[in-house]
């Protein structure tokens, strides 16, 4: 056990070293790179690509089910990402048959070392129901932390919702603390997650989707089921 603990302790410590490298960009939720939920402006650097897994545990309207994603994105062209992403059905617990579609641009806007950065992008293009437009803008600041603010819209019931959209990623070392939310006139939520960069190509990550679904007001409906959820982001695998 000492020894366990010892382990731990110097992994922690190597993590959180201000020596840390550089990295890739990580994926959202849903593969667009981003935060825990919410994308951000960054994308996928031109011929390089990343594979991402997560599993975890989601809340649905009859109890508890696995919840389990997976997505690739390829920096297709300078400045633009191209992603697909799949699941499991809720229902059926087994893998759905097809993937969609995520696509963002991210036009260069400044030189210099902390410019800001834009995106624009569509994530689940060609679900009926989760297909969402968004626009975001990416702000380095000089103590560290990555601000990200935008708005994204989708469908819900053939009906057009907008709603604004947040987030900060605040590195230490090579460990990330992330949040993340979405506010609008009927919507709610806040989103949190830890990352691990144990290499530069190779991240280990925690998120927890929605984690105020039971003390939000009766009036406002969250984006996403309740979740907890831990994955792996490798890049440029093969």
């Amino acid at each position: 056990m000492p020894r366990l603990n010892f382990f731990i302790l110097t992994l922690f410590l190597w993590l959180s070293s201000n020596g840390a490298f550089a990295y890739f960009p990580s994926p959202a939720l849903f593969g667009s790179s981003g935060l825990t939920r919410i994308p951000d402006a960054t994308v996928v650097p031109y011929k390089n690509w990343n594979l991402a897994m997560n599993y975890g545990t989601t809340s649905t309207s009859t109890g508890g089910a696995s919840a389990f994603m997976y997505s690739a994105s390829l920096g297709a062209f300078y400045n633009f990402e191209l992603g697909l992403v799949g699941s499991i059905d809720q229902t059926t617990q087994e893998l759905k048959d097809g993937v969609y579609i995520n696509l963002k641009y991210s036009p260069s806007l400044g030189d210099g070392t902390d410019p800001l950065l834009l995106a624009i992008g569509i994530e689940n293009l060609a679900s009926k129901t989760q297909t969402a437009l968004y626009m975001v803008a990416t702000k380095p600041l000089k103590q560290g932390p990555f601000l990200s603010f935008g708005f994204m819209a989708d469908f819900v019931s053939s009906k057009f919702r907008p709603m604004g959209m947040a987030g900060i990623d605040f590195p230490i070392g090579s460990i990330s603390i992330l949040s993340d939310l979405f506010l609008g006139e009927s919507v709610f939520q806040v989103n949190g997650g830890v990352r691990f960069r144990i290499l530069p190509t190779f991240v280990i990550e925690g998120r927890a989707i929605n984690i105020l679904s039971d003390e939000s007001p009766s009036s406002l409906r969250a984006k996403d089921s309740r979740q907890v959820l831990f994955g792996i982001n490798w890049i440029n695998p093969f």
